[in-house]
């Protein structure tokens, strides 16, 4: 039956009206001008405009339709005049779907319907402000929330003083953030419902969680905390409970001083998730890298420190998957260490910019950049460059060769000094004749002697087999040599 349009209905809503008093009517007057407080929640747009406007309950009154079914009343598209009308005692369901503002003022709603035991709000696509919040009095036991598109967050404020609230289900809408409060300040709260929603697992959004413990009394709430999915874009897509779990592991693993943050969850190829985590230790005043990282660490900021050697490093075990190592503006004064090991042929980025290097061993690296095939970059930039005529020639063939993966040439320079005609100059494009001004220096060392000498001697003995073969063949005379053998 549609009780908005029983004439008996609106007979007993004039007489209601005759009897109310002057107190009645003075609050339904401050009801018209919408004076109450706020609770909005986060919204897809910037509209001030909207926030800040009052909030009515019957602004949508002329186009909506209202029918109740003994103690429950479903309305869409607004809640008709009829129901607007003085305190509804009888209603104990209220159903509201279609809601046609940005705005539901839920204050006055509780005012109206005081005797609330359960509240669905359905399909409100425009609605992202909530005013006022259910107070002390409040009956409702299940709040519903479905389908509201431009909600991006329930504010806590809304639920916190309800003393009866036994279950929130505000699955399937587009809510992103959540604050802890919402689950934790309602007393009598005991399950609540969060799946098929946009959930940011990012900090800010819903990464408090991973520092719950799993038999702790909010995750028990969360009927369906296994089913929820993360869905921006580092994680879109990626069990929450998973990340949750990594989020927590990062920050129970991360060395002191350093800030530890997982930037992404990539999917392995057997299955499984692996994370993708990254160790800050930036301008910490360190004079070694960290003993241990976090599990999957892939990346390690180790800029600004007084680290002078990278050998304790290079030997740790928990830096032998790291991909990218910044090592900018230590103390660093050679990285011979690199040569032959396993990290060097396997890395992505290493940044060495602002150290004290003035060469490096060029052999080493250019194997390595030759077999590694992950390399993208290298930084070399700042460092004191040792030219002369023993370095710079290797080391010169190395940048040019190599300069899609070096990436700072320009800051690749000579040491100051006072030769104005070395003195800071770029080494990519520095002529060969400032340093080598009689031609390359060969670098003079026991292996060098060792093979001049072998390869005189065997000039030697093949120049001595030749003539004696030419002798013996015009004369017939065996050589010397032979004449005394036995």
């Amino acid at each position: 039956m549609n009780i908005c349009s029983n004439p008996d209905w609106r007979r007993a809503v004039l007489i209601q009206q005759r009897i109310s008093n002057q107190a009645t009517l003075l609050s339904q007057t401050i009801f018209l001008l919408g004076l109450t407080t706020a609770a909005p929640g986060l919204y897809r747009h910037n509209d001030t405009d909207s926030a800040n406007r009052p909030c009515s309950l019957i602004e949508f009154t002329t186009w909506a339709a209202c029918e109740q079914t003994q103690h429950q009343l479903l309305c869409k598209g607004g809640i008709s005049n009829q129901w607007m009308k003085g305190i509804q005692h009888k209603i104990t369901s209220f159903i509201l779907t279609d809601w046609p503002g940005t705005c539901l003022n839920i204050g006055r709603l509780q005012q109206h319907f005081p005797e609330l035991r359960a509240l669905h709000l359905l399909n409100c696509s425009l609605l992202h402000v909530f005013k006022g919040h259910f107070d002390e009095s409040s009956r409702i036991e299940k709040i519903e929330m479905h389908g509201l598109t431009s909600l991006w967050e329930v504010p806590p404020e809304i639920i916190a003083h309800m003393p009866a609230l036994k279950i929130l289900d505000i699955r399937n809408n587009v809510l992103r953030h959540m604050k802890a409060r919402l689950l934790k300040e309602s007393a009598r709260l005991e399950h609540v419902y969060l799946s098929d929603n946009k959930w940011d697992c990012s900090d800010g959004g819903l990464d408090w969680l991973a520092m719950e413990r799993d038999n702790d009394t909010v995750k028990r709430k969360i009927v369906d905390y296994y089913k929820l999915m993360c869905h921006q874009q580092l994680y879109r897509g990626k069990p929450l409970h998973k990340v949750m779990d990594f989020i927590r592991m990062v920050r129970h693993t991360c060395p002191e001083p350093c800030s530890c943050v997982m930037t992404y969850v990539a999917e392995a190829k057997h299955g499984g998730l692996i994370p993708i985590i990254t160790a800050n230790c930036t301008g910490m005043g360190l004079a070694q890298a960290p003993d241990t990282l976090p599990p999957g660490t892939t990346t390690v900021r180790l800029d600004g420190n007084k680290i002078d050697s990278i050998g304790t490093l290079l030997q740790n075990s928990y830096y032998k998957k790291i991909a990218d190592l910044y090592l900018d503006n230590n103390s660093l004064s050679t990285v011979k260490e690199l040569e032959g090991s396993e990290w060097f042929n396997t890395f992505r980025l290493l940044s060495l910019k602002g150290n004290l290097l003035k060469q490096i061993p060029v052999y080493a690296f250019d194997k390595a950049f030759q077999s590694n095939n992950n390399i993208m970059h290298v930084f070399l930039g700042d460092n004191p460059w040792r030219c002369d005529c023993h370095f710079i020639p290797r080391f010169k063939t190395l940048l040019l060769k190599y300069k899609r993966v070096i990436q700072d040439l320009p800051d690749i320079r000579c040491s100051q000094s006072d030769d104005k005609t070395l003195s800071l100059v770029q080494i990519s494009t520095l002529p060969l004749g400032r340093v080598c001004r009689s031609g390359p220096e060969m670098p003079i060392s026991t292996i060098n002697i060792i093979n001049v000498t072998l390869a005189t001697l065997l000039f030697i003995v093949i120049g001595r087999f030749l003539y004696d073969w030419h002798s013996f063949k015009n004369t017939g005379k065996l050589p010397w040599i032979s004449s005394i053998l036995p």
